[in-house]
């Protein structure tokens, strides 16, 4: 298996849509997709045609974030916990930066790493059945590649400490609301809706958006001074007992067969 199977480019016109496309885990963000992202969204940005992307996921899901598997190989293995964490460190630097705006069409839940990087897209669109959620902390791990950096630019610190240290989901109205996103239509309209802002955008002046896309981000480039330091207090919570008790008790649950 490749990085290059689990996410899908294709081009029209002025717009590239780049696609999580591993639905048979909720395109969750291991190291193969976190790679895989970050080599696409590099290709197309590249591309001297494209003046605008979306990005999306496949199946049910935007992205499920970590799945259980990735997270105990990460407990398990400090190597590869460090490589895929500067991997989203690295994906968080290159979203910022990169020389065309890039739209969010969150056609299903966007949890973890995956709410992560809808949130770094400059617009962002989502399903009205959709959610948003953050549930690492109530696990026993963070955030350690973005999201505590961006909810409080984005939102309320009230309303950052609420959803970040319970890990409620956000429907999508609630995220509208509280300035998290800025589109909710029925999900058969997300890639209608996305792809419209999209081409709104490629036809501004390139000079002017990408200068304003800079400037606008440099509020969170101040911001991410901590970054360094969220990384740092994610990579010790892999060695933490309590993160194993957490696992094997919310698998249980999952697992657990109904009468």
């Amino acid at each position: 298996m490749t990085a290059e199977r689990w996410v899908d480019i294709a081009a029209s016109g002025r717009v590239a849509t780049v696609t999580l496309d591993r639905p048979s885990r909720s395109n969750a963000m291991d190291e193969e997709m976190t790679a895989a992202l970050a080599d696409a969204l590099h290709d197309v940005s590249q591309r001297e045609h494209v003046a605008a992307i979306v990005l999306t996921g496949a199946g049910g899901s935007f992205s499920a974030g970590g799945d259980f598997a990735t997270i105990r190989e990460m407990q398990d293995d400090r190597a590869l916990r460090e490589r895929i964490l500067r991997a989203h460190r690295d994906l968080f630097w290159a979203m910022l930066h990169l020389p065309v705006p890039i739209v969010a069409g969150v056609q299903g839940p966007a949890v973890g790493a995956g709410c992560t990087i809808a949130l770094l897209c400059d617009l962002t669109v989502m399903a009205s059945d959709a959610f948003l959620s953050d549930p690492r902390v109530a696990l026993g791990i963070l955030d350690g590649a973005g999201g505590l950096v961006l909810w409080p630019l984005l939102t309320s610190l009230a309303a950052s400490r609420e959803h970040l240290l319970l890990g409620d989901r956000v429907p999508a109205t609630e995220a509208h609301r509280l300035g998290l996103i800025n589109r909710v239509v029925p999900r058969a309209d997300v890639a209608a809706e996305a792809r419209g802002l999209a081409d709104r955008l490629a036809a501004l002046p390139a000079h002017s958006a990408l200068a304003a896309r800079q400037l606008l981000n440099l509020h969170v480039e101040r911001a991410a001074v901590m970054l360094d330091a969220c990384s740092d207090a994610e990579l010790a919570c892999f060695d933490h007992p309590e993160l194993t008790n957490r696992l094997d008790a919310l698998e249980a649950k999952i697992t657990r067969p109904t009468a």
